[in-house]
């Protein structure tokens, strides 16, 4: 019996320093929503300066086979210009909505753990 006592002292000792409160496993799943949603706002980024790119890429290959033609390579030059400023206002806007959308789920989650911890 003597030998028991320690032994399961110990035991329930090493189960409560193993267990996380609240407070650990909240802190654990904001940093989770965090990390996610900085994921999320790099590839978005990503993914609009790839759109950009290509958006000025096809300009650049329109305008050098327009230039050759003398008033016509002028209004297909000025075409291809309102069309990359849409293209690229398009990509921003887009942007904007995943950010806002990664936004608002994860200010849900952090909402959800905080409901959760209490």
């Amino acid at each position: 019996m003597k030998l028991v006592l320690p032994i399961l002292l110990g035991a329930t000792l090493a189960l409560s320093a193993q267990i996380p409160t609240k407070e650990e496993l909240k802190a654990k799943a904001d940093a989770a929503v965090d990390a996610e949603k900085s994921k999320a706002d790099v590839k978005a980024e990503g993914a609009k300066a790839k759109a950009d790119q290509k958006a000025a890429a096809a300009k650049t290959k329109v305008d050098a086979k327009a230039g050759g033609v003398p008033v016509a390579g002028d209004k297909v030059k000025a075409a291809t210009a309102k069309g990359e400023g849409a293209a690229k206002a398009g990509t921003d806007k887009a942007k904007a909505k995943t950010k806002k959308g990664t936004e608002k789920g994860a200010t849900k989650a952090k909402a959800v753990t905080e409901k959760v911890a209490k």
